[in-house]
């Protein structure tokens, strides 16, 4: 068993305010300040200039959010690793379910979200940013986001399709030139009211990193929409509809996808194959059937604990997204307790320590089915 130190934080204000807060934070974390830092040199001028283009069409603040940041820890902009896009995410499972499955009669999301605790930032957060709608969710290198849900009631998710993409050894490369997961997400919850919108922005923006993102609102709307090597689809559904869930794991699902990426992990086959029992068992849920659901072990279950290979459970969470709500607990282990947090709550501004269970798949972990 090992530790891991949890931060949650609000952030106000324009975006240059609250990179240079972020920065003035870091500052304290010696081990933020060299996540976020790269080499001198790292891009050409032409290569750093179409990225800045990029983040201003379709993230809008991110570079003023950025340029705050690197002034507050004494770097430049372009020295900083989030342009680098060198992160490493292999994994999740999600489950969006639509009222007519719920007890409560409430849209709801169920998320596992796997990594290396030892790379990952372990902080949850609420932002609001001037002339943005406000959101609360889980960061990814400080600046993105790996999920969350906003003030008007949209939440967004993702997991990876197939091998994840980067500019690392051993990953996937660019097919085309575009934007990261957690930029895009990021992008959505700030811009987007609900499942509509973000499509719209979805189908403009050029997104290179391999994702499926499910997409729910609290009018009673959810979406899936994967893209690999810059091709799109997208199955959707609402209360007319006969299918009331949509879930994902870490390969293609949809047609059009499986066409060009026919291969998966067997262990994202199997966590797939294990939320289609049991939605197709399942009748009337409550948030503890979902919390039971995330913190199952595999092979019978979502929850991992292989964080040296880069897939262990960093948290589990349960988006009650009609009411804006979300619960969370850390780990995937029941002993650390699950949290709540929404709009109408303060976010209690610290840090805590939880617990993390290293273990090793006794299986070929990169097998394909």
């Amino acid at each position: 068993m090992e530790k891991a130190r949890v931060n949650i934080f609000e952030l106000c204000g324009t975006n240059y305010e609250i990179g240079y807060h972020l920065g003035k934070m870091a500052m304290n974390s010696p081990q933020f300040i060299e996540m976020q830092k790269c080499s001198p040199g790292t891009f050409t001028e032409k290569r750093a200039k179409k990225m800045t283009e990029m983040f201003d069409q379709y993230c809008p603040g991110l570079n003023e959010e950025l340029q705050g940041f690197a002034e507050a820890i004494g770097t430049t902009r372009l020295q900083m690793v989030y342009y680098a896009m060198t992160y490493l995410t292999p994994g999740c499972s999600l489950l969006a379910v639509l009222p007519k499955l719920t007890v409560n009669g409430h849209v709801m999301v169920a998320r596992n979200y796997e990594f290396s605790h030892k790379m990952e930032d372990f902080s949850f957060c609420k932002t609001k940013v001037k002339g943005k709608y406000a959101h609360i969710g889980g960061s990814v290198m400080q600046f993105g986001r790996g999920e969350g849900i906003n003030e008007c009631g949209l939440m967004v998710g993702q997991t990876s399709c197939g091998m994840p993409v980067g500019n690392m050894e051993m990953m996937r490369k660019p097919a085309i030139i575009g934007l990261q997961f957690w930029a895009v997400i990021r992008s959505l919850l700030e811009n987007c009211k609900d499942v509509n919108e973000a499509l719209e922005s979805l189908m403009d923006m050029p997104i290179a990193y391999n994702i499926n993102l499910i997409l729910a609102d609290k009018s009673g709307r959810a979406a899936l929409f994967e893209t690999f090597d810059g091709k799109k689809a997208v199955q959707e559904i609402d209360g007319t509809t006969t299918k009331q869930y949509l879930h994902s794991t870490n390969h293609a699902h949809l047609p059009e996808i499986v066409e060009i990426e026919p291969l998966a992990m067997e262990h994202s086959v199997c966590r797939y194959e294990f939320i289609k029992n049991y939605m197709d068992q399942a009748n009337q849920l409550t948030d503890k059937d979902l919390k039971e659901l995330l913190l199952s072990t595999y092979p019978t279950g979502l929850c991992c604990h292989w964080y040296e290979e880069f897939f262990g459970t960093i948290k589990s969470m349960v988006f009650d997204v009609t009411l804006g709500k979300v619960d969370i607990c850390w780990g995937g282990i029941a002993a650390n307790g699950w949290k709540t947090y929404s709009f109408d709550m303060d976010m209690k501004v610290g840090n805590f320590v939880v617990d993390i269970e290293v273990e090793h798949p006794t299986f070929d972990f990169t097998r394909l089915v």
